[in-house]
């Protein structure tokens, strides 16, 4: 980047915005294409059985549908839909349907008609015997000996993993204070405003798949897997995608539609109703942590054992890495010389969990800041000092993560929120109580060095000045299109307005990641950087060769390449491109993931007649390295601190005796309105520091991590009452206020 920013840190509206406002955006759901077929799904009715037989025949002789299949129709391939690389530890435990079905609603028949209404009668026309098998819904109880075997693995247990450093009984033996709790979260749901859709389309040469996939290279190679076809015979199309947290970091309907389309012969498109996305896709993973902390009566941490089970549901998805970042990420904000962390994840016969925005720091983040905020208060030590005697700081190793910090600004998210903020203390009354509580959070940027991360960009300046930007990178709603293109414009010097990006297409897009863990503006942004810096300097050479000049002797700036005359970009590149297309291409890897530090203040009222809770305040700041486009930070922090404050209140997907969702869609799974939002006041610092790439740090899941400790311990400043069950409902706290 030069000195002179004139696009980047400037505040701009997201590209598209006005047409999404204006329902002018195009969705996977409004493809249309000729001959198209309508797909549907019929589920399970149990939560665990095996199939003993499938009658299809007067579904397939009903007039307009064209494809019926079950189990015995699909590639015998099995695969996990969240792989991330070909060597990645998850189980490929699942097969496109299934003969055994493991939770309720996993697809048993799908169908293919020319219209969805001829789709669903078809559905009522098969009829499936079950040989219903016992269940099992809590994961500890799904590891005992006698439990249901839902996989082959031993006692359920999908992955299991652990991170420890220093002697943890030596720890225990010389502190002067222990204190254990337990913590326990729910399985929340996504709630994306755009169900899950797919139309896929096979010619016997090559397949096209549209949709709103959040890592369309990953699906890709997936795909290739499990029907045979080379990568150049796939295409995946996406164009706007409306929301996904990590709920379209898989593969939900992609298998399925691919082998209707291929039986039919014709075009075939699925959407799934709201129902189905809260049982049928995936959720965040509940857990059940067990914490045991050694302290010095002065307030130093000696030891720490976290010993914890996560629900990862029918199939492993991502569980296991999963519980792979919440032994190795969150755990490290502390500087706890002994320390152990043993995560089990385990099946049951519940939905399916997988990536969810936090990736289970959000788990452990509840339960560590709860923990923290405990044993401060019983050490009758102040909370923020407590944190501070013990945080990592500027040049120490994050033991969890194995990682020297670079930067480091969480001493000033803490004053700066402190400023905004009331001192905590709570006010006493007959009826209403309020507090304020806090929490802080570390985050990586990126899985890296863990996994790998890469990215890739095509930069091109075309005749009339004017740029296309090419990136593999998903836009799911969080801003990336408009800050790549910021970087673009910055680094080339043109306006904003003179850079287009495209949709990710794998025919045309270089091969990006996927939109995940907190790293897409810093690694895909630095591909950006590094094919915008490429394609301005075969610009000033063709300049140079055209003025005379030599190219150090000219420079870019609002469009204009300056030097003794003062051509525009667009004069230039018509008498240059015809003989010298300008054209760039880059790749960046990741080999680090910066970390990030935020803090969470937030004021809350509590009715102690009827357990209610209302959050008045919330001050959410973070370190965000260079803020690319402020707007959109402060857009990430905000929506991260409501699905935080969701998380903490009042989401919860219900499931029952019998395994059935309860409460699967808007009606009764409960969710904040923005008339229920309180004042949500985001504050961001800028550290930069030495870095590889751009200095921008991660914030999507940094967001969310600290509202929902900082709530409970709000609740607890307020009434008294420490609440270490999620969600936190007014039920559930006024029998708990009864109890004191």
């Amino acid at each position: 980047m030069g000195a002179r920013l004139s696009v980047v840190g400037k505040r701009s509206p997201k590209i598209g915005a006005d047409e999404i406002a204006t329902g002018k955006s195009k969705y996977t759901t409004d493809i249309k294409v000729p001959g198209m077929l309508f797909g549907k799904m019929l589920g399970s009715p149990h939560a665990h059985a095996k199939i003993k037989s499938i009658d299809t025949a007067r579904a397939e002789k009903l007039p307009g549908v064209k494809a019926v299949i079950t189990h015995r129709d699909v590639p015998r391939v099995s695969f996990n839909p969240a792989v991330w690389y070909p060597n990645s530890l998850e189980p490929k435990d699942k097969y496109i349907l299934n003969e055994t079905v493991r939770s309720f609603g996993e697809p048993v028949v799908a169908v293919a008609a020319v219209d969805e209404d001829t789709a669903e009668e078809a559905l009522e026309l098969v009829k499936v015997e079950y040989e219903v098998l016992p269940a099992v819904f809590d994961p500890e109880e799904a590891m005992q000996p006698d439990a249901p075997k839902i996989h082959r693995f031993d006692r359920n247990v999908a992955a299991h993993v652990m991170n420890s450093w220093g002697d943890l009984e030596r720890g225990f033996r010389e502190s002067d204070h222990i204190f254990e709790e337990k913590y326990v979260t729910s399985r929340q749901a996504h709630c994306s405003m755009e169900p899950h859709a797919c139309l896929a389309d096979y010619d016997g040469g090559k397949l096209i798949i549209y949709t709103g996939s959040q890592a369309h290279f990953k699906v890709r190679r997936a795909l290739s897997d499990i029907f045979g076809l080379p990568t150049n015979k796939i295409r995946l199309i996406s164009y706007c995608i409306g929301g996904a947290f990590g709920s379209k970091d898989e593969m939900i309907l992609e298998p399925i539609c691919t082998v209707l389309a291929m039986k039919a012969g014709k075009p075939v498109k699925m959407t799934m109703n709201r129902a189905e996305v809260f049982y049928a896709t995936t959720t965040r993973h509940p857990a059940v942590l067990y914490i045991k902390t050694g302290v010095k009566k002065d307030g130093i941490l000696v030891a720490m054992e976290i010993k914890g089970f996560l629900n990862t549901g029918a199939y492993a998805s991502h569980g296991p890495v999963v519980a792979g970042a919440m032994c190795f990420e969150d755990v490290g904000i502390y500087k706890t010389p002994n320390f152990s962390c043993d995560i089990s994840c385990v099946y049951t016969n519940t939905p399916i969990a997988g990536a969810f925005r936090g990736f289970g720091n959000s788990q452990m983040a509840f339960a560590i800041e709860s923990h923290i905020d405990s044993i401060s208060t019983s050490l009758g030590i102040d909370p923020i000092e407590f944190r501070m005697k013990n945080v990592i700081k500027l040049g120490d190793i994050d033991r969890g993560s194995g990682l020297g910090l670079t930067t480091y600004g969480l001493d000033d998210c803490i004053s700066k929120s402190l400023k905004k903020m009331s001192s905590g203390k709570k006010e006493m009354g007959p009826q209403m109580r309020r507090g304020t509580g806090m929490a802080i959070n570390k985050q990586g940027t990126g899985a890296a060095p863990s996994l790998e991360e890469f990215s890739g960009a095509f930069v091109k300046i075309n005749e009339d000045g004017t740029v296309s930007l090419l990136s593999g990178v998903a836009d799911m709603g969080q801003g990336i299109s408009t800050t790549i293109a910021q970087i673009a414009a910055d680094v080339i010097g043109v306006p904003l307005k003179s850079v287009t990006i495209s949709n990710v297409d794998t025919d045309f897009c270089p091969a990006d990641r996927g939109a995940y863990a907190s790293g897409c503006m810093y690694i895909a942004g630095e591909a950006v950087r590094r094919a915008a810096e490429g394609a301005k300097s075969k610009l000033l050479d063709a300049a140079s060769k055209a003025l005379k000049v030599k190219p150090v002797d000219l420079e870019i700036a609002d469009g204009v390449v300056r030097v003794k005359k003062k051509p525009s970009i667009k004069k230039l590149v018509k008498e240059v491109v015809p003989e010298e297309p300008i054209i760039s291409a880059a790749t960046f890897k990741a080999t680090m993931s910066p970390a990030s530090f935020g803090s969470h203040f937030i004021e809350v009222e509590v009715d102690m007649e009827t357990g209610d809770v209302k959050v008045l305040k919330a001050v959410c700041t973070h370190d965000v390295g260079k803020a690319i486009n402020p707007t959109v930070v402060e857009g990430q922090i905000e929506g991260g601190y409501v699905q935080g404050m969701g998380y903490a209140l009042i989401e919860d997907l219900l499931v029952d005796n019998d395994g059935r969702v309860s409460n699967a869609g808007f009606q009764d799974y409960k969710t904040y309105r923005p008339s229920d939002l309180p004042e949500i006041e985001s504050i961001i610092v800028e550290k930069i520091g030495p870095t590889e790439a751009l200095a921008a740090k991660g914030v999507g899941e940094a967001a969310t991590k600290p509202s929902t400790p900082a709530i409970a311990n709000a609740i607890y400043k307020a009434t008294g009452v420490r609440m270490r069950e999620l969600p936190i409902t007014s039920e559930k706290l006024l029998k708990a206020i009864k109890k004191i």
